[in-house]
């Protein structure tokens, strides 16, 4: 376990023994008059150790929650700057290597706290500071793209997504399940899928070209293998 870590989980024993200390030295300094002349040096080292506990060690085992100011720009350029580092409360970003403001990073290794160390989900949003509808997302995502996921898509739309292939006959096959089901039910359904947003206009249009390209039976001008 890292040495902050065992610092920070033990601060207020620590604080305690050494406020403690403190109180009994000078107590008893200033009971003998022989070594009265001791007890303002030895009264005024203790306090000196408590501050240096409280202001330094604490310092540095109490996460700051901000990189560096080139870090947090290059963050912030790249898309991932986390905007809530203070809810990241994994004892994992306590260390230094972990960085609670990269966005990415609590990100994976919220995956990876539940698919390795068995957190429960609920847990590991606690710990990571994320939704459930969140983890889930992240979740599906990675599984589909890997590491690109935690990254923001280019801002820009380069031009309407198509429904089609797979996309199409997953939404082909769950209206056929549910007739009643609607285009805007659909695109949610696609988008839980595959993580992919698309218009309901987009899936009412791809779905009635669709139907209107599918004749009942043997249609002039269609070449048959």
């Amino acid at each position: 376990m890292h040495i902050c870590q065992v610092i920070f989980a033990r601060m207020d024993m620590i604080v305690s023994m050494f406020w403690r200390i403190l109180v009994v030295f000078s107590t008893v300094f200033e009971a003998h008059d022989s070594q009265a002349s001791c007890a303002p040096i030895i009264r005024r080292w203790l306090q000196l150790v408590c501050i240096y506990i409280l202001t330094y060690v604490a310092d540095l085992c109490y996460p700051s929650f901000m990189a560096t100011p080139a870090k947090k720009r290059a963050l912030l350029a790249s898309g991932t700057l986390n905007p809530h580092p203070e809810e990241v409360r994994s004892d994992l970003f306590k260390m230094d290597f972990f960085e609670p403001c990269d966005r990415a990073q609590v990100k994976y290794e919220m995956l990876r706290a539940h698919a390795l160390d068995g957190d429960p989900v609920a847990e590991a949003c606690r710990q990571f500071g994320f939704s459930r509808e969140s983890f889930y997302q992240i979740q599906q995502g990675f599984t589909l793209q890997g590491f690109a996921s935690f990254l923001p898509a280019k801002r820009g739309r380069k031009g309407p997504v198509k429904l089609k292939g797979e996309l199409l006959e997953f939404a082909l096959a769950k209206k056929q399940e549910n007739p009643e089901m609607d285009p805007a039910q659909l695109a949610a359904l696609i988008q839980q899928r595959y993580g992919i947003e698309i218009h309901r206009t987009t899936v009412m249009r791809a779905m009635k070209k669709k139907r209107h390209a599918t004749p009942e039976g043997p249609a002039r001008g269609v070449l048959r293998e």
